[in-house]
């Protein structure tokens, strides 16, 4: 029996490290939001092409994030980085912006591997090209190369070489499509951010 509970013993301080993880990403994620309401990045992305996304802290990077301040006031020795994709999601109104905030773990390998596959709007059905990066596994994190918002994986079903995501895929429709996926996205955010 003191080996059965020592077996668990692990799992219970990974789990531990995970919700501790998640609670840090949301308090994170509010001052991520206060930063971009800030620097109003509603009246920013409301000036450029509608219908385009665009990232925070580096307009044209999506690769870019940014990492917070940690006790003493810098950046050097931070845990945590974020970055915040922005769309206006009206091409006639760009008052109304669509915001997702990405809290990272920062010093993990970020990449899993690139892969292709079609994505098709407003679907959660992904086909994918096998073969598929080794390591990505449902509940990691996966975009087009071209398009700045990450979405999460449900399932994935290699009988069928599908990805299932948590949400439809809302960029545009196409085949053969590079991706990439990444395993130090702690959590992601989603909310609206409006001009007053």
């Amino acid at each position: 029996m003191f080996t059965g509970i020592l077996a668990i013993f692990p799992i219970g301080i990974e789990s531990t490290k995970r919700v501790a993880q998640h609670s840090n990403a949301s308090i994170l994620s509010e001052l991520a939001l206060s930063e971009l309401k800030t620097v109003d990045m509603v009246g920013v992305v409301g000036t450029m092409t509608a219908g385009q996304s665009y990232t925070y802290p580096d307009i044209s990077d999506i690769n870019k994030d940014k990492p917070f301040e940690d006790s003493a006031g810098n950046t050097v020795f931070a845990q945590y980085s974020w970055q915040a994709v922005l769309k206006s999601i009206n091409t006639t109104d760009a008052n109304l912006i669509r915001a997702q905030i990405s809290i990272f773990m920062n010093g993990n390998p970020s990449e899993f591997g690139t892969g292709t596959a079609n994505f098709t709007q407003d679907s959660a059905n992904v086909q994918y090209t096998t073969p598929l990066p080794s390591k990505l596994t449902s509940k990691q994190y996966i975009r087009e190369q071209n398009e700045a918002f990450w979405y999460r994986i449900d399932t994935i079903d290699t009988n069928t070489s599908t990805i299932v995501l948590e949400g439809p895929y809302l960029g545009s429709s196409g085949s053969g499509l590079a991706f990439s996926t990444t395993d130090d996205i702690i959590d992601i955010f989603e909310t609206m951010l409006a001009k007053h």
